[in-house]
C-alpha cells in the first residue's frame, strides 16, 4: 500500500480555456526521487523499456506515437560542491558530451540544437533538440526528441520527449509545457549557512591546548 500511495500522486487541475472549454491534468510523482510532473489526463502511463526509467507516458493513439520518459540515475561525482556552483557543474557534467553518450543507445542520433543554463525543477540542466532513429514505445522509427538533463540531490533526471519526426514540431509546445511542470522535492539550502547566521564570517576563538604553546581554533 506505501508503494501504491508514494508512486503515484493524482490529483486533477482544470484549466479555463476561453471561458468554457476545460483541460485536464494529471500530476505524477516518484516514490523513488520525488520527482513531479504534469501531463494531459488524456495521455497514458505506459509500461517502462530501461531499468533507469521512473515513468513513460504517451499521447493517444496517433501516427506520431508520441510520448514522454523520465529518467534517473545516481551520479555523486559533484556532491562535496556547494549550491553555488551548480551552473558551473551543469556546464562541466552534464553538457554536449553527456548529450552525446545518452544518444548512443540510439541509431543514427545528431544533436540538432544544445543549450547549457536551462532548468528542469530546482536545478540546472542542458536542452536539446536531437534526432534518432528508434523505439520509446510504439514500432521502431526516426524520432525527434526534445531532451533535457540536470542534476539535482546528486542524481541526473533526464526528460525526453519525442515524436515521429514529421511530426514532432506539433508536439513541441506541449513538451515544453511537460518540461516546465517538472519539480523536485527540496533536498537542501540554497546556502551554506541555510538559515542560521553567517557564522562562517565570525571571528574564530581560540582554545589553550593540553599542551605546552598550544591552541585549538573553532
Amino acid at each position: 500500500m506505501k508503494i501504491i500511495k508514494t508512486c503515484l500522486l493524482a490529483v486533477i487541475l482544470c484549466f479555463s480555456v476561453s471561458g468554457t472549454a476545460l483541460a485536464d491534468y494529471f500530476v505524477w510523482q516518484s516514490a523513488k526521487t520525488g520527482v513531479s510532473l504534469t501531463f494531459p489526463d488524456t495521455w497514458k502511463i505506459v509500461s517502462n523499456k530501461s531499468p533507469d526509467d521512473l515513468v513513460t507516458v504517451m499521447a493517444p493513439s496517433g501516427r506520431a506515437h508520441a510520448a514522454c520518459r523520465m529518467r534517473a540515475r545516481d551520479d555523486r561525482r559533484f556532491e562535496i560542491y556547494p549550491p553555488h556552483y551548480d551552473a558551473a557543474i551543469q556546464q562541466v557534467g552534464y553538457s554536449y558530451d553527456y548529450m552525446a553518450a545518452y544518444l548512443g543507445e540510439y541509431d543514427e542520433s545528431e544533436v540538432l540544437v544544445m543549450r547549457n543554463g536551462a532548468g528542469l525543477g530546482r536545478g540546472y540542466a542542458s536542452y536539446a533538440i536531437v534526432s534518432y532513429e528508434g523505439a520509446v514505445q510504439g514500432p521502431y522509427m526516426p524520432r525527434k526528441a526534445l531532451v533535457f538533463i540536470g542534476l539535482y540531490d546528486n542524481r541526473v533526471h533526464i526528460l525526453e520527449c519525442s515524436a515521429h519526426r514529421d511530426g514532432f514540431d506539433q508536439w513541441q509546445d506541449l513538451f515544453l509545457s511537460i518540461a516546465g511542470s517538472v519539480n523536485y522535492r527540496k533536498a537542501g539550502h540554497e546556502t551554506m549557512t541555510g538559515h542560521y547566521r553567517n557564522f562562517l564570517g565570525e571571528e574564530r576563538i581560540i582554545f589553550d591546548g593540553t599542551t605546552k604553546n598550544s591552541r585549538i581554533l573553532y
